[in-house]
């Protein structure tokens, strides 16, 4: 699987998991009204990603970044360095180099 799905799904699945269907389809609903961004996009689009979660959630943002970034690494199949001090966007960036 191409690691642009891979992170879409882990998004997917990781807002799922934490809020369920219907508050996901909030999240992805204030997205695209609000910051133009559709799901599959997300790759392309970390910025205004990261940018949506933090005016959506506002400072619990990080921790879904976090739990996003685990379910990556699972997916993945690698351990996720909690203690890494990079920020979302670095961490993908680095992760889809070295995957």
């Amino acid at each position: 699987m191409k690691f642009e799905k891979l992170l879409i799904k882990s998004v997917d699945d990781s807002l799922k998991d934490t809020f369920g269907e219907i508050a996901t389809e909030v999240i992805y609903k204030h997205l695209e009204k609000n910051h133009s961004l559709k799901q599959e996009e997300i790759p392309k689009k970390l910025e205004d990603f990261i940018e949506g979660l933090e005016k959506f959630f506002s400072s619990g943002a990080s921790v879904v970044e976090a739990l996003i970034l685990e379910k990556l690494c699972s997916n993945l199949g690698l351990e996720y360095p909690d203690k890494e001090c990079y920020s979302f966007v670095d961490y993908i960036t680095k992760l889809k180099n070295t995957y």
